[in-house]
């Protein structure tokens, strides 16, 4: 959590206190002549709204950070099937497929996870892929080892399109229906900070720590719930660790010459 974050949310405290004790001292709050029941009845409808419209925005976002984390492992493990596979082409084609799925997975680690954080796609990526469907069509069909594995690998090529489409697909969604469950959380927090002061509440010192605890509270929901927004990034971020991995695997497999 930023330290402008923390600010904000200090200062939103301060001053909901500030207006907590300001609204305590008109005399129909002071006297108590207000009518708890419809204010309980109230208060709680819109507590309940804000939890529903809260908790519909996190599972739609949280969903999306899942969905993308799923598509990089089926990208993972299908690029460490094509190097595998490869092994078995003739040197110089077996080489250059598994130099393409090194510079696949180095590219996204390097260039196309941050892109896609900022909603913009790297071409780079596509040309890679489609140098790879090139060059594991260009096998040898002669030798059945050779031509089970590049039908294998034809197979996991079109794995690894098909997650590599859902994650740029998910990461530059204009994320309309998100942004208006997070805006509707946003307007259920700020009623629920704004009704029990205008409804009035007493001098009381119990009172006015409520509410400080009640906003600071939601602002720190608020906080975390904006960002969910960038599953790619922030305390939430899914990492491209399955295309570390793989290159991690890689690595390993050269220095063992195999």
């Amino acid at each position: 959590m930023s330290i402008l974050s923390i600010v904000s949310v200090g200062l939103l405290a301060l001053v909901v206190a500030g207006i907590t004790l300001l609204i305590a001292r008109r005399k129909a709050v002071a006297d108590g002549g207000s009518d708890s029941d419809s204010q309980s009845f109230v208060g709680g409808v819109l507590n309940a709204l804000f939890t529903v419209v809260l908790a519909f925005y996190i599972v739609f976002a949280w969903q999306n950070g899942d969905d993308i984390e799923s598509a990089a492992k089926q990208e993972a493990n299908a690029l460490t099937d094509i190097y595998w596979q490869a092994s078995v082409a003739p040197a110089p084609q077996a080489a250059a497929i598994q130099s393409l799925t090194e510079q696949y997975a180095e590219r996204v680690v390097d260039h196309e996870w941050a892109a896609l954080d900022e909603s913009r796609t790297d071409p780079e990526v596509d040309r890679l892929l489609n140098a790879l469907r090139g060059e594991v069509l260009a096998l040898p069909a002669d030798d059945e080892a050779v031509k089970s594995a590049r039908e294998q690998s034809l197979q996991s090529i079109r794995q690894i399109d098909e997650g590599h489409r859902e994650r740029v697909d998910i990461a530059t969604d204009s994320k309309t229906f998100t942004t208006v469950l997070l805006v509707g959380s946003a307007l259920g927090a700020a009623l629920m900070i704004a009704f029990p002061l205008l409804v009035g509440l007493s001098m009381r010192p119990a009172n006015i720590a409520s509410m400080v605890l009640l906003s600071s509270t939601l602002g720190l929901v608020l906080y975390l719930s904006t960002a969910l927004m960038h599953p790619l990034s922030g305390p939430f971020g899914i990492d491209p660790d399955p295309f570390r991995t793989t290159l991690e695997g890689f690595s390993r497999t050269t220095m063992s010459g195999a």
